[in-house]
């Protein structure tokens, strides 16, 4: 795990952001684009877990099958308006999908890892990127007291400055629990309003390059 620096050089940042905040010199603007869309992510429709297809007879939710550790959630819904999603019993399997899921993302070329961008993904303590904001750029990072179950709403980090974000149920310390994922090149662009089950629930995020 990474330490963070002390001082001024930090990547864990803590802004106050008033919801309503007017234009001034001391208001921090956001550089995500305004018109992002936004979405509640609830309930899911598993389209493989492990890289084996599910079928319709089988279909399950991260409510009723605890096996499944961490969700990637796609940016499709069905009729039912569950999200698809791709399910990972372990780390392991989680792992070795995003290593092949990165290699066919740079052979395809679609994304390229570049300097510029935007860098970090954003956690906000209301839905909607409402209310106070904190962002991290890279690596795991057990959430302080003070952004414990605290997270509403994300808006992820460029898929040109890093792959994924995760949320996870619990910190390093607890077992990490389980795990919502959000793969870049999906969601960058959009804004995620977390439901039920996963509002104000992290207590670690992860960014994965």
């Amino acid at each position: 795990m990474k330490k963070l620096l002390s001082g001024f050089v930090t990547m864990l940042v803590f802004v106050l952001v008033a919801s309503t905040a007017s234009a001034s010199s001391d208001t921090v603007v956001n550089t995500k684009a305004e018109s992002e869309k936004v979405y509640t992510i609830e309930s899911f429709y598993y389209l493989n877990v492990d890289g084996k297809d599910v079928d319709a007879k089988s279909k399950v939710n991260t409510l009723s099958n605890n096996n499944i550790k961490v969700t990637m959630v796609l940016p499709k819904q069905n009729k039912n308006g569950d999200w698809l999603a791709y399910g990972f019993t372990s780390m392991e399997d989680l792992q070795a999908f995003i290593e092949k899921d990165k290699q066919r993302l740079q052979n395809n070329n679609k994304f390229k890892i570049m300097g510029s961008g935007t860098c970090c993904t954003d956690f906000y303590e209301y839905k909607n990127k409402g209310g106070q904001y904190i962002y991290w750029r890279d690596g795991f990072k057990n959430l302080p007291s003070s952004w414990n179950d605290r997270i509403s709403s994300l808006s992820t980090a460029s898929p040109s400055a890093s792959y994924s974000t995760t949320l996870w149920q619990h910190t390093s310390y607890q077992g990490y629990g389980r795990g919502v994922l959000f793969r870049h090149s999906d969601w960058y662009g959009k804004t995620a309003n977390m439901a039920s089950d996963w509002n104000n629930v992290a207590s670690a995020i992860d960014i994965n390059y």
